[in-house]
């Protein structure tokens, strides 16, 4: 069971998500602060599993709280909430260290999921977080008539530096608007598995960012 701490920009979003959280079966809730500043200290004593965090806090935004939770001495793994996946900042966070993202839509609905999903090392991405993700890496779209095809997802051959000819074509169809059951279907996979290639190539971006710095 994971174990979950919680940053959220305001009070009553962050009351109604402790309440939720607090009720749930398959998360326990170790804590949670409306600021990061006031968290740190806590975060590093009790080392969650996933830290679930808004992109913008009252003192800070998602791509430092990547980078606070980088230099803890057990390193959770961050879950993004946002209200639409277009937002400008999520891909940037995501690139900066942030391992998935859950869209809330102030409900609550779907967040349990979203972290037990994470703690098992699966993510998703919406069509223009894949279209970014191609342009990070620096790849084109596959031909899409390839990446429909059950052998694409064997395919290992590089399609960059990081990234082999699956993952291209993954990201391909995600950023055409399959769905992850539509691509699981022409793969013959399982969806628990494309999330978890998923979750692979949000880590990759990681590794390419931190290159970019060391540049």
């Amino acid at each position: 069971m994971p174990t979950v701490y919680l940053l959220r920009h305001n009070e009553p979003s962050l009351q109604r998500t402790r309440s939720l959280l607090l009720q749930a079966d398959g998360v326990e809730l170790a804590g949670s602060s409306a600021v990061l500043s006031d968290a740190l200290e806590e975060l590093a004593t009790l080392a969650p599993d996933i830290v679930a965090s808004d992109l913008r806090l009252v003192d800070a935004h998602a791509m430092r709280v990547a980078h606070e939770l980088g230099r803890l001495p057990v390193r959770p793994q961050l879950l993004l909430l946002t209200p639409t996946a277009d937002d400008l900042q999520l891909f940037a966070a995501l690139s900066a260290g942030a391992n998935a993202y859950h869209v809330d839509d102030g409900s609550g609905a779907g967040l349990v999921e979203a972290l037990i999903r994470l703690h098992e090392r699966r993510a998703m991405l919406s069509p223009q977080l894949a279209r970014q993700a191609l342009a990070a890496f620096g790849i084109e779209r596959s031909p899409l008539v390839m990446a429909r095809q059950p052998a694409a997802s064997l395919d290992t051959t590089p399609a960059g530096r990081q990234i082999d000819q699956a993952s291209r074509h993954l990201l391909t169809l995600l950023a055409q608007g399959l769905l992850l059951t539509e691509i699981a279907a022409l793969w013959a996979l399982d969806i628990a598995e494309l999330q978890r290639r998923i979750w692979r190539q949000v880590r990759l971006l990681h590794v390419r960012s931190r290159e970019l710095l060391i540049a």
